[in-house]
Formats: C-alpha cells, structure tokens, sequence
C-alpha cells in the first residue's frame, strides 16, 4: 500500500512540475513577444543629432539626420527666424527644410487641412502616414493636367508644446519619399 501512494505522489509531482514548466515558457514567450512590440514602435535615432529648439523660443529639442543619412544634410542645421514672428524655417541641406509656424491655441488646423486636402481635384492624393496630428502623403497632379506623372512627398503635422501648438510641413513642392521620411522621423521626435 504504502509503494502506491509513493507512486501517487511521484506522478503528482511530476504533473505539477510539468505544468510549471510549461507556465514558465508561457510567460517567457509572452514577455519575448511584448519587448519585440515595444521594440518596433521605437525608432532608432542613430543617423540624427539633436537640435536645440530652445535658443528660438520653442521649448523642446528636434532630431535632424545627420550627414550620413544620404539626403543632402549638412553638419551644421540653421535656423532661420526674426525676432518676434510666428514663423520659423529650419534647414539642414538645400533639400531637407521645415517650416515651423506657432499656432497658439488654434486647435482644428490639422483637420482643417485634412479637410481642404481630401477637396482638391487638382491633385491626386496618396495618404502614407495618417494619424492624428501628423499626415504624410504624396501628390501627384490629376491626369487631366499632367502628360506624365510626377509624384512629390509631403508633411504636415501640429505639435502641441508647452501648452501651444505648433504647424510642421515641407516645402510646397515637395520632396522625394526618403527626405519626407526622414522628416516625419524628426517631427516624431519633438516632446
């Protein structure tokens, strides 16, 4: 009698340990699959410098690919900006320019854009990222109007700093797919 429940117990124990096992790599897997989630909404920032928004009178800093990135950058960003204006211009190479505008507290700029976007019949428009306060997207000109089709990347987003929003956008002829990218990189930056 006695050997039986020595037998009992040895498979009870084994059960338990297999069932711990198996809870173990359970969480293992669970844990591996958050970190890589987590890994892939962050970005590496190893191609950028920080530029320091604050010598301008916005209280945060950007980061600006550098001259590695394979866009045209120059080592040194300029900013650009009179003293007292809402309108700031930010430069790091003759390609890689964006334009700042202090909002203040105008809160429906970005829909509103969205809106006379999405409007246009003289441009065929190809939203690439959409999200809520940033809008990536290309434009080409409507077929009617163009023989062959030329198609330029563009930007805008509102930021909100301190308290006050901020407008973000490219040049108005565009840019090619890889300078708008690394530019969207660079506003997903600002905190």
């Amino acid at each position: 009698m006695f050997g039986k429940n020595k037998r009992v117990l040895i498979i009870v124990v084994l059960v338990l340990f297999v069932h711990i096992i198996v809870f173990y790599f359970y969480l293992s897997d669970n844990n591996k699959n958050q970190a890589i989630q987590t890994a892939s909404q962050e970005f590496d920032y190893y191609q950028f410098k920080k530029f320091d928004l604050t010598k301008y009178d916005i209280n945060s800093h950007i980061m600006l690919p550098d001259e590695t990135a394979g866009i045209g950058t120059v080592f040194s960003p300029e900013m650009l900006h009179d003293e007292g204006s809402h309108l700031w211009q930010l430069q790091s190479g003759r390609n890689f320019i964006i334009f700042i505008e202090d909002l203040g507290e105008l809160r429906d700029i970005f829909q509103d854009f969205k809106n006379n976007l999405t409007k246009s019949t003289a441009f065929i428009i190809t939203p690439i990222v959409n999200k809520d306060s940033m809008m990536v997207y290309s434009r080409s000109l409507s077929k009617q109007y163009q023989k062959v089709n030329t198609e330029t990347f563009h930007l805008f987003a509102v930021k909100q700093i301190d308290g006050r929003l901020y407008q973000f956008r490219n040049r108005e002829e565009g840019n090619t797919k890889a300078e708008i990218l690394f530019m969207q990189k660079s506003i997903e930056s600002i905190k």
